[in-house]
């Protein structure tokens, strides 16, 4: 028995015509009818009463007419919903992010996803930014918010954004007033600056730049997060370096200030630990990358 022979009894049961019944379902009447007969002898009950003018259903035929059209409602809506998971409009999906994402680029990532897709559960779970990578591998999230430090093994990505950076500098700083600052002329200040086994790579981007500009920076503090970076900045204990993005954030004592010359830039990464990505995967980077 399959939906075939389901779809033809319910035709005929419907119409109580083999003729009609066909007409329905543009096919000739001879094969609705043979279809019936197959269906009643697989299953061993009579389902139909046929006369030359009068067809109508035994109790049986009545019974299960209902569970058929059960059995093919159900079957559309499994068609309707594999349809929709194939394009990434329902389901679960859970996402990493790392701390300044969360009150940057995360928030109108999330606000757009869930206004195209409202039908997919996000999931979101914190990790520092040096722990993304594994905590892909473990399969403890699908798809996280990277920025390219060591060991990314096992791990595919694309950019979704790169931004410079800008340096933050207390409000009553001799630099606040500036429309943009020259890194040389930062030789003398104190700065606070990222721990190399948090963040790798804005330690590593950092330094180059200070180094680019003749001078080691002076360290008054390092820190493991952009907020906390901001919290001693604006606190008068140092200057330092902030995403492009950070700026978005308001702090009473803080300024924000271009940096002159080429711009050093970092990029932020989705990435995923599967070969090929689901299609909510697919979703969420199409849609990242049309927000940003």
């Amino acid at each position: 028995m399959d939906l075939r022979h389901l779809r033809y009894f319910v035709a005929v049961a419907e119409e109580l015509s083999f003729t009609k019944a066909a007409e329905r379902l543009h096919k000739a009447q001879p094969p609705v009818s043979q279809q019936i007969r197959q269906l009643e002898e697989e299953i061993g009950v009579t389902l139909l009463l046929r006369t030359r003018r009068h067809v109508e259903l035994t109790e049986a035929g009545r019974v299960f007419l209902d569970q058929a059209r059960q059995i093919l409602r159900s079957t559309e809506g499994a068609v309707v919903q594999a349809q929709r998971a194939q394009r990434g409009e329902i389901g679960r999906i859970t996402v990493g992010f790392f701390e300044h994402m969360s009150y940057t680029l995360l928030p109108p990532i999330l606000l757009a996803y869930r206004e195209r897709f409202p039908a997919v559960e996000v999931q979101l779970r914190w990790f520092p930014v040096i722990s993304q990578a594994e905590a892909l591998r473990r399969g403890d999230i699908d798809i996280a918010f990277l920025r390219t430090v060591p060991d990314m093994s096992d791990v595919t990505w694309e950019t979704i954004l790169e931004e410079p950076f800008v340096l933050a500098v207390p409000s009553n700083h001799a630099l606040a007033g500036a429309e943009s600052v020259s890194l040389k002329s930062c030789a003398q200040e104190q700065f606070i600056m990222y721990m190399e086994h948090l963040a790798p790579d804005f330690r590593a981007a950092h330094m180059r730049m200070c180094a680019s500009a003749g001078f080691v920076p002076k360290v008054a503090s390092e820190v493991g997060q952009v907020y906390t970076l901001l919290g001693l900045v604006s606190s008068g204990a140092g200057i330092g370096f902030v995403p492009a993005s950070v700026q978005k954030v308001h702090f009473d004592l803080v300024k924000y200030k271009p940096i002159q010359g080429k711009p050093v830039t970092y990029e932020v990464l989705l990435g995923w630990s599967q070969r090929n990505p689901t299609p909510l995967m697919k979703a969420f980077v199409e849609t990242a990358k049309s927000v940003l």
